[in-house]
């Protein structure tokens, strides 16, 4: 019993994922909070990059920090009332005050009205089709992230809309994306399968994989899996955080 304890635990902790870590890639750093930020590439960014990120909560550090170090287009989704209110708040009160990271009293964000105003926020969430969804809440009350693939086996929810990721790319006019960063509470098998679906064109993916607890790592391997034979590679994992780009942009 307790080996079986310890391995769920290492699993939770350290998952033992089976991947090919790409190394030859440049300069690697990580942007953002040490909860909320990414490593990625900062070499394959500029200030005419469209970087979507898709799931908000309250740290946005990382979004912020793309918009600020790259002076590049940044679209914010999350279809959650309180990430929305905390997105408001870093912009109409930044300049006044030093405003916290997730609630922290020790991290706080690193602004200038230009990069915020490079930013967009969007209440939506992204699912395989358009539709209106239920977003099941966390059992703790005091966290924010709500999901479609209800992680937490909760009763609470919200319903909102949520869309396919090519048509909000068509509505917006943008053809490939230049970052893309999911943190989606479940949902990103489905949305990993329509990216294929629709080859969606994508430099760089920052996927954070959520562990289903009756599928186990089976559907976090496959998640991988698909990506890897679809032109994408690994370059850096933090637990279940992963950043992928995609071969064709390798130089």
């Amino acid at each position: 019993m307790f080996r079986n304890l310890k391995k769920t635990i290492k699993n939770l902790i350290s998952p033992d994922l089976k991947f090919e870590l790409y190394t030859p890639v440049g300069k690697l750093e990580k942007l953002g909070s040490s909860y909320g930020g990414w490593i990625i590439p900062v070499e394959y960014l500029n200030k005419k990059s469209i970087c979507y990120m898709v799931g908000a909560g309250e740290d946005i550090s990382f979004d912020f920090a793309v918009a600020k170090r790259f002076r590049c287009e940044v679209l914010i989704f999350d279809p959650t009332p309180r990430s929305k209110a905390h997105y408001e708040l870093v912009v109409e009160t930044s300049h006044l005050m030093n405003v916290p990271i997730n609630n922290n009293p020790k991290e706080f964000y690193d602004l200038d009205r230009e990069s915020l105003n490079r930013t967009r926020f969007y209440e939506i969430g992204l699912w395989k089709k358009t539709d209106h969804l239920k977003f099941f809440s966390p059992k703790n009350k005091r966290h924010i992230s709500h999901s479609i693939a209800n992680l937490q086996n909760t009763d609470e929810y919200f319903v909102a809309p949520v869309k396919r990721l090519s048509e909000i790319m068509s509505e917006n006019n943008h053809h490939k994306l230049d970052l893309l960063k999911l943190d989606i509470e479940g949902a990103e098998f489905e949305v990993i399968d329509s990216i294929i679906e629709d080859n969606v064109n994508i430099k760089i993916l920052c996927m954070e994989f959520h562990f289903m607890e009756k599928q186990g790592l089976q559907k976090i391997q496959l998640g991988i899996k698909k990506l890897e034979e679809n032109n994408f590679v690994v370059l850096a994992r933090e637990n279940f955080d992963f950043t992928f780009i995609n071969k064709s942009y390798l130089h």
